[in-house]
């Protein structure tokens, strides 16, 4: 039981690369048809948690929206092979994993503020703010997500960890 709760853990990574290629392809949906309000649903559900990294993603020169696809759907499949086989790969697992934090982490970030307002009376700062729509912090996937990247990265850590030290122990003898 505990080993299976864990490698659901350790998918967490996966499932945020995963989230990151349907969001993809709504987009592509949204493309192909636009009166499409399943297409706009799914869209809309996905926005507030997947913004922010595909849109760094896509900020790489070269980078389109089949490469951002291909690499997305690349990345959760290994992070499958890394949940399976932990002990093998741990410095992957660990990398693997933080990225996702980073990348889930950023958005739980900027939704904390981006909003529309006025903080300020001078016209530049109005007119670099973001004006989307963006309601990550009522969003439970958001959050679930988070939390689940966030524990994969703990138990990373905790592998690491556990092995410096039976390491450093078997040395002691």
């Amino acid at each position: 039981m505990r080993t299976a709760l864990l490698t659901l853990v350790r998918l967490g990574p996966s499932l945020a690369y995963a989230t990151a290629s349907v969001f993809l392809i709504s987009m592509l949906l949204l493309e192909y048809s636009p009166s499409s309000a399943s297409a706009w649903w799914l869209y809309m559900t996905i926005l507030p948690i997947m913004r922010e990294p595909i849109y760094l993603l896509f900020a790489v020169p070269g980078v389109g929206i089949w490469i951002a696809f291909a690499l997305l759907i690349l990345a959760s499949l290994f992070g499958i092979q890394l949940a399976l086989q932990p002990q093998r790969y741990l410095r992957s697992g660990f990398i693997h994993a933080h990225v996702a934090l980073i990348a889930t982490g950023l958005t739980m970030g900027r939704a904390a503020v981006a909003h529309a307002g006025i903080s300020s009376f001078s016209l530049p700062q109005l007119l670099r703010g973001d004006w989307s729509f963006l309601p990550l912090s009522y969003s439970p996937l958001g959050t679930l997500l988070f939390v689940l990247v966030l524990s994969a990265c703990i138990c990373c850590h905790l592998r690491i960890l556990g092995r410096t030290y039976r390491s450093r122990e078997g040395q002691a003898d």
